[in-house]
């Protein structure tokens, strides 16, 4: 996927645009803040980039989401496990086309406090619980517009014994938008303005941030159960569908970047 490079040089999460801000040495929290997971390993291989790409003008970005919360209608969901998003960016010297190659998306699925009845601690019996794992509908887009760092169309699997193994609310034909900002939302009511926390510097080449969004809205679930007999008892104890300014996504989240000259295999 291509993009205009000096628009998403001015505000993808982790490019080119944050490597000054990185070499300032500015303080932040300790290390031990960092979540694990903040590595390299799901780079775009080389021949995933462009024909001819000139690997100068290339780095690889992941981000791992390790806090926040995700309110989708009636569920509320602390994020307790990371959410890692590797992705590479360059551009064409001569052109100045701009190139987004994007990896895959990493994530354990989370188990959803009240199980299926939406009550806490009836959960502790298999058969009653549900976890939720987050996937891509479709590939992001950085900086597509405005104050919107990060757009995100996303699945959410839903796991219970009962529902089977395709039960998702969104899907590739009607994901879940996060048109996620670091600054402040305008939500329709109920939900009221919330604010993101600009990149910054923590310490050894990361850079933190909080993502925000609560003007999304959230669709029916598909697939649960068999023919998607049990697609209303999914879409009752989720609250689906959600209209917009009822659901919330703040993301607390951790970014790294290297060119690909520095990485392993750079060559290959």
């Amino acid at each position: 996927m291509s993009t205009p490079f000096m628009r998403r040089a001015a505000a993808a999460v982790a490019g080119t645009g944050l490597t000054a801000l990185v070499l300032t040495g500015l303080s932040g929290p300790a290390a031990a803040d960092v979540p694990p997971g903040l590595d390299f390993d799901d780079c775009p291989a080389v021949s995933e980039l462009p024909p001819d790409a000139d690997l100068t003008f290339w780095q690889c970005n992941v981000t791992v989401i390790s806090g926040g919360r995700l309110q989708i209608g009636s569920i509320d969901q602390e994020i307790t496990q990371p959410i890692k998003m590797t992705w590479a960016t360059g551009f064409d010297p001569i052109t100045f086309e701009g190139y987004s190659v994007f990896g895959p998306m990493r994530a354990e699925p989370q188990r959803v406090k009240g199980g299926v009845l939406g009550i806490e601690g009836t959960d502790v019996i298999p058969i009653l619980q549900i976890s939720a794992q987050p996937e891509m509908a479709a590939d992001p887009e950085l900086a597509p517009e405005g104050q919107i760092a990060l757009r995100l169309r996303l699945k959410i699997k839903t796991i219970n014994p009962l529902l089977g193994d395709t039960c998702y609310i969104g899907g590739a034909k009607d994901p879940i938008v996060l048109n996620l900002t670091f600054g402040t939302t305008a939500p329709p009511p109920p939900n009221q303005p919330i604010s993101g926390t600009p990149a910054h510097p923590v310490g050894d080449g990361v850079i933190g941030s909080t993502l925000v969004d609560n003007a999304f809205a959230v669709p029916k679930s598909s697939g649960c159960g068999w023919n998607g007999i049990l697609n209303a008892v999914a879409d009752f104890r989720a609250g689906l569908p959600s209209a917009a300014g009822k659901n919330t996504a703040i993301f607390e989240s951790y970014a790294k970047f290297a060119p690909y000259t520095s990485l392993p295999n750079s060559t290959a």
